[in-house]
């Protein structure tokens, strides 16, 4: 236990010694954190309390709406994240940089 208030303690002295801006980038980044957390936990016990029942892509997509909804919501924001921090889904940023817009001759 004191091991981890040791641990609160530094990183309080360090958030002290910041801007309030990089404060904030702090904070947000904590939140982040947590939230990426508090979906993996809940992606563990979904999977834990659901019957193991594999259904394949085609019977998923013969089911009801609602019902392909049930089963695909728990890994929604596991998928966004995945756009949002695996370097082969962010390609599409390259053409950020680039002038990839067709120009006129």
């Amino acid at each position: 236990m004191s091991h981890l208030i040791n641990i609160e303690q530094a990183i309080l002295e360090k958030l002290r010694s910041l801007s309030h801006d990089k404060q904030q980038e702090v904070l947000n980044f904590v939140e982040f954190l947590v939230q990426k957390t508090g979906n993996q936990n809940q992606l563990a016990n979904e999977t834990i309390s659901q019957p193991q029942q594999r259904l394949s892509l085609q019977e998923i997509a013969r089911l009801p709406l609602a019902e392909r909804h049930k089963i695909l919501e728990p890994f929604i924001a596991a998928t966004s994240e995945d756009f949002l921090t695996d370097p082969e889904l962010t390609e599409f940023s390259v053409l950020d940089g680039e002038d990839w817009e067709i120009s006129k001759i």
